[in-house]
């Protein structure tokens, strides 16, 4: 190696500037080398340029493959998606020593928006959309591949749109290079490098970013996957959360339900059943029938004025499920299709989850009450009312065994009862007799249904008083008139009893009371006539006999004319009118009944007989 040679390798050694290699050749033409000397001495020039390019290139491989590592242990101890993406623009110009770089992702619309910037003058940048394919950041998002610019506002090959241009000049970019953020060859965003001077990007920038854009996507995936998990964590914290708040709840709703079911157990009422539900909900609690009474209530709470409980009752009775609204829940009890009432909560602001569950198990458990109430009194009823009818027969009885019998329901045969006999509209039977049942069992006596009437047989001395207390309590029951009639009577009387019973509701209908109670007494001369031994034909024929006769042998009318002469008050032209005849033919047959009955018949005492006769007459036609 001679002294030129030398001089090259100390000046690569010395990281001299290029122009500084020229000197070895300049002084050896100074000291008139000869010309193949001069030559060797370009050649050495020339080796030791291209020696000292591939120098600085390596070095600078090694800053930027050092940087990316960097990059890479940076990113990966961060876990924030914005802090990430302001890091990789950070790196990113860093590594291309340029003026400014950004990242965009892209959306769920197909464009592409700015999320961080690194070295931007203007905070338009961080607002950028570009819709896909528009600007160099759109046009590597649809393609995929990475693209530069020397000069973006001159370069034709992109597409351009004002609020982009706008942008551009903002930030004074003239050249840009993007690359594509990849993962799983699908592009979710772009990483961009600018400079504010005209400045072409080599195959060695675009590598390096790409590179960068590569260590970016897979920070990107597991920052979103982090997210996504924790979000999934918490999602997870919540519903164990919940887990356990309908644990709880389950553990509540089980313990009242088997606090209810020890009440169905031991036998309780629908009254201790509503009072555990009210101890149990957050507020107060009452028991409504199907026609929206009160029948029971528990809580603090007083029950609120209006129609407020007996409206929402209705809605749940209406829709079979349960209502909540305005701090009300109700719930049906509804047992084999039918509904029996409602059970309903007041007195809160809101009502939760728990309550509406709290009071369905109540409503389920009432129902089951009443079912089996029901049941029992029924069966109760059929018993009671199979002695009653066995008391009624007239056949000859063993009358001990009857006493034994109504001994064991609790009744005393020995004791003074008296029979009553109601009638009411067929449409309320049902409920005529149920009530009629209610009444015999609280009363601790004895009731049969018959096709168009009930029987009781109660304790009591005063037929009148106890058919009167009857009356008022079932026709409070079916909301109709009932009319009932009464007799004493106990033992082998019960049947002769009544017979006089029913002879008095048949009078009492006949002389148009419905509605009314009565015995024999209450009727007067009709109850003497519908005594133990009444003679109902005689006196019909002693008073209005001949009339009888009269219309049976010629065919006349003359017992409805007067029957209507009564009715309207002794009125020749009324009677006329009502019967379509002329007064004339009414006159005529007035002087007949006249003549018939003797001149007093239209004497007040006379009348009242002649129209008790026509009542028992149309009675005993019936």
């Amino acid at each position: 190696m001679d002294v030129t040679t030398g001089s090259f390798l100390e000046l690569l050694l010395a990281d001299a500037e290029a122009e500084e290699f020229d000197a070895p050749p300049a002084r050896a033409r100074a000291r008139g080398e000869p010309p193949e000397t001069l030559a060797e001495l370009d050649r050495q020039r020339l080796l030791a340029l291209r020696l000292r390019e591939i120098l600085i290139g390596q070095r600078r491989n090694g800053a930027e493959l050092r940087l990316l590592n960097d990059t890479a242990n940076d990113l990966a101890s961060l876990h924030d998606l914005d802090t990430i993406l302001q890091a990789i623009s950070d790196r990113a110009r860093r590594l291309l020593n340029c003026d400014l770089a950004y990242i965009s992702l892209n959306d769920e619309d197909e464009s592409t928006y700015v999320k961080a910037a690194s070295g931007n003058i203007s905070g338009a940048l961080r607002e950028l959309r570009l819709p896909k394919g528009t600007g160099v950041g759109g046009l590597v998002a649809r393609t995929g591949e990475p693209h530069h610019v020397l000069s973006y506002s001159e370069d034709d090959s992109i597409v351009h749109r004002p609020e982009i241009d706008k942008t551009v000049l903002a930030e004074g970019i003239r050249s840009l290079l993007g690359v594509p953020v990849k993962l799983k060859q699908s592009v979710i965003g772009v990483l961009l490098a600018a400079h504010r001077s005209p400045r072409t990007f080599s195959s060695r920038d675009i590598s390096a970013l790409a590179m960068l854009g590569a260590h970016a996507a897979v920070a990107i995936q597991n920052a979103r996957l982090l997210a996504e998990t924790q979000a999934a964590v918490a999602d997870l914290r919540v519903a164990n959360a919940t887990i356990r708040s309908h644990a709880e709840d389950l553990e509540r709703i089980a313990d009242v339900h088997e606090r209810l079911t020890r009440l169905v157990i031991h036998g309780k009422s629908v009254e201790d059943v509503v009072a555990v539900a009210a101890a149990s909900a957050s507020g107060a609690v009452a028991l409504l029938d199907r026609d929206g009474a009160v029948v029971t209530a528990a809580g603090p709470a007083p029950l609120p004025p209006g129609p407020g409980l007996a409206s929402v009752a209705a809605r749940a009775q209406e829709s079979g499920r349960s209502v909540v609204r305005d701090g009300l829940c109700a719930v049906p009890m509804i047992a084999d299709s039918e509904v029996l009432g409602s059970v309903v909560m007041h007195g809160v602001a809101a009502v939760s989850d728990i309550d509406r569950r709290t009071l369905e198990v109540a409503a389920l458990v009432a129902s089951l009450v009443l079912v089996t109430r029901r049941r029992m009194a029924e069966v109760e009823a059929r018993v009671r009312g199979e002695l009653l009818e066995d008391l009624l027969a007239t056949s000859a009885q063993d009358h001990d065994l009857l006493r034994h019998r109504a001994s064991l329901l609790g009744v005393d045969l020995g004791a003074r009862h008296v029979v009553v006999v109601a009638r009411a509209d067929p449409q309320v039977r049902d409920r005529l007799h149920t009530a009629a049942n209610a009444l015999a069992r609280r009363s601790g006596g004895l009731a049969t249904g018959r096709k168009d009437e009930v029987v009781l047989l109660l304790p009591g001395a005063n037929p009148g008083a106890v058919a009167q207390e009857a009356v008022r309590e079932l026709s409070g029951a079916t909301s109709r008139p009932v009319t009932a009639g009464g007799a004493g009577g106990g033992g082998a009387s019960i049947a002769a009893a009544y017979d006089e019973a029913s002879r008095c509701v048949r009078a009492l209908l006949a002389l148009g009371r419905a509605g009314e109670a009565a015995d024999a007494r209450d009727l007067g001369f009709v109850g003497i006539l519908f005594g133990s031994r009444p003679d109902i034909g005689s006196f019909i024929d002693a008073t209005v006999g001949p009339l009888i006769e009269y219309d049976r042998d010629r065919g006349g009318s003359l017992l409805e004319t007067t029957e209507v002469f009564c009715a309207t008050g002794q009125n020749t032209t009324a009677t006329a009118q009502a019967m379509h005849l002329h007064p004339n033919t009414v006159a005529q047959r007035l002087a007949r009944i006249a003549r018939l009955l003797g001149d007093s018949w239209r004497e007040p005492d006379r009348m009242l007989e002649i129209q008790v006769a026509l009542r028992l007459l149309k009675v005993g036609r019936r």
